[in-house]
């Protein structure tokens, strides 16, 4: 890997301009031979290189199970195997219905290994949910748990997985020929909140985790002595990251077990007894960390990184961390980044500045991407000032599967003014100002969309699926701060006349039928009539009024 990382300061390759190095990655790819990253061309090969280079270090452990590299490529080989012999075929779609664990880790790398791409389902979606993203995705197979009613027949179970364990070590061959997916070929798809009432699907390619991985030593100083924690759903594109991670480097990937997900206290202990030294959190998340760890007065010094995604972060939810425990050691880093540019695109370190200023700096883009700042007239806007952040480059995903026209609507094809070259960028939505210094200042979103907990949600994919109840007018789903750095979903709707028994309860049970947990409200407030306006439009500023004189009263 790439050299260390000075300390109290991100490392000064990245580029302080709008575009990437020319010839980035392939001069990276060129130069860098030594490194198993530049050294491949899809996760695979990159998994089976550092396998190759330390197969009896620790892998993956999860409670007390503790497995090699070498075992785990075995044991995934085997796994593969079996998904070829039910038929799964390269370019395929897997669903993966597990719960994180050992066998969903194998899973992943035998569907890989197959040339195909694992589609993660969440065992806690409902079944509508379900439903939708195996058809849209046109899964030919599922890995894990099928469902009552579930579409897809061919199914390997988590059963099956484990028995594979202790399997000798034999290539995986379709029709005699080895099997290796390609640079190009659809690694995943993750499913994000839609305005539609439906989630979308984003196929992301080898090429584009590679490319992230590629950049992250400009950032960190990760070895094959860390221990990753695996904390994330397999839904939520931060678990690319929190796996990818240790196996490209040869670290451990150490698996939360389910009970300590319950609660902080539970989450911290194995932390430190496991000796993890990598971890990721939403704000939200590590807010509750900080809380037990200081209540307990639990000695954090193990860790080397916390790493910050999903949410906006600002300084009050750091400063407590900070007055106990200081910045040095574990290093706090912010990360912004957004599912259809792969993970994460920017990155900041937490300096003590950063605890006294107003805004929340997302850092510098990686070294493969390019950014605007653009305008609502389309043009780039003057530095300082604010407009939507548009990205291109090597970690950019396909677009939307099944989905043309919202391709072409988030994925623009522009042409550069200054060398006449067609560039594809990703439109984010993001509304962000930029420092003189090249890094950027989160602003907010231009439209509708949230993140909470780590989950990009659309307000109004909500707002439909409360609709959708037969009592129901119309409903607004707006944010709600409870307490510094507790953040929910609340709706407001307007009943039906008549249907004065319509209940907070009623809704809650018809919300559970059609959206996941992460996207109920968790309060209701019933309005005569929803504030205008005046241009018809619904005010949410008046809606927001209406919550605190509820509150008021409560």
């Amino acid at each position: 890997m790439a050299g260390t990382a000075p300390r109290g300061a991100l490392r000064n390759v990245f580029c302080h301009f709008r575009r990437p190095q020319e010839g980035f990655p392939e001069m990276l790819l060129q130069s860098m031979t030594s490194d198993p990253i530049a050294r491949n061309s899809d996760l695979v090969s990159l998994f089976r290189d550092v396998a190759a280079a330390a197969p009896e270090r620790a892998a993956l452990s999860a409670e007390d199970d503790r497995v090699t590299y070498r075992r785990l490529d075995a044991w995934s080989d085997a796994v593969a195997r079996i998904l070829l012999t039910e038929g799964v075929r390269p370019g395929d779609r897997v669903a993966l219905r597990m719960t994180p664990g050992a066998e969903a880790i194998v899973a992943i790398l035998a569907i890989l290994k197959c040339g195909a791409a694992y589609v993660p389902v969440d065992l806690r979606n409902p079944v509508s949910r379900s439903d939708f993203i195996l058809a849209d995705s046109g899964a030919s197979a599922l890995i894990g748990e099928p469902y009552e009613g579930c579409a897809v027949t061919r199914v390997v179970r988590t059963a099956a997985v484990a028995e594979c364990r202790d399997a000798r070590p034999e290539p995986v061959t379709d029709a005699g020929e080895a099997v290796r997916p390609g640079a190009d070929d659809t690694a995943y798809v993750i499913y994000t909140s839609g305005t539609t009432g439906n989630p979308k699907g984003v196929p992301v390619r080898h090429a584009n985790v590679l490319a992230l991985l590629t950049g992250a030593p400009s950032v960190f100083d990760f070895t094959e002595d860390d221990r990753w924690l695996l904390f994330h759903s397999l839904s939520f594109d931060f678990s690319v990251w929190e796996i990818w991670g240790p196996f490209s480097t040869g670290a451990e990937l150490v698996v939360l077990p389910h009970w300590a997900a319950r609660t902080p206290e539970q989450y911290l202990s194995v932390i430190i007894d496991r000796g993890v030294t990598v971890i990721n959190q939403t704000p939200t998340a590590f807010l509750a960390l900080t809380e037990a760890a200081v209540r307990g007065g639990r000695d954090v010094s193990g860790l080397r990184y916390v790493i910050f995604g999903g949410e906006k972060l600002t300084a009050p939810m750091l400063r407590p961390w900070a007055k106990a425990f200081g910045l040095d050691r574990p290093r706090l880093v912010n990360g912004y980044g957004i599912t259809e540019t792969t993970v994460f695109t920017t990155f900041e370190e937490i300096g003590e500045a950063y605890l006294t200023q107003d805004t929340s700096v997302i850092g510098r883009a990686l070294p493969s991407f390019r950014t605007r700042v653009v305008g609502d007239d389309g043009r780039d806007v003057a530095l300082g000032e604010t407009g939507e952040l548009w990205l291109a480059g090597a970690q950019l995903a396909e677009g939307y599967l099944r989905r043309p026209e919202l391709t072409a609507e988030k994925f623009p094809v522009v042409t550069d003014g200054g060398t006449g070259e067609s560039v594809r960028y990703y439109r984010s939505g993001d509304l962000v100002s930029e420092l003189p210094d090249g890094r950027f200042a989160y602003e907010g979103r231009a439209d509708l969309q949230v993140k909470l907990r780590g989950y990009r949600i659309e307000l109004s994919d909500i707002e439909t699926a409360v609709r959708r109840h037969d009592d129901v007018v119309d409903a607004v789903v707006t944010v709600r701060e409870f307490k510094p750095g507790d953040l929910r979903l609340v709706c407001a709707y307007v009943a039906r006349e008549g249907s004065a028994t319509t209940t907070a309860r009623e809704l809650r049970d018809h919300i559970k039928t059609l959206l996941p947990a992460y996207m109920h409200p968790a309060r209701y407030l019933r309005l005569p009539g929803l504030p205008r306006t005046v241009n018809g439009k619904v005010d949410r500023a008046a809606v927001a009024r209406s919550w605190e004189e509820e509150v008021a009263r409560s």
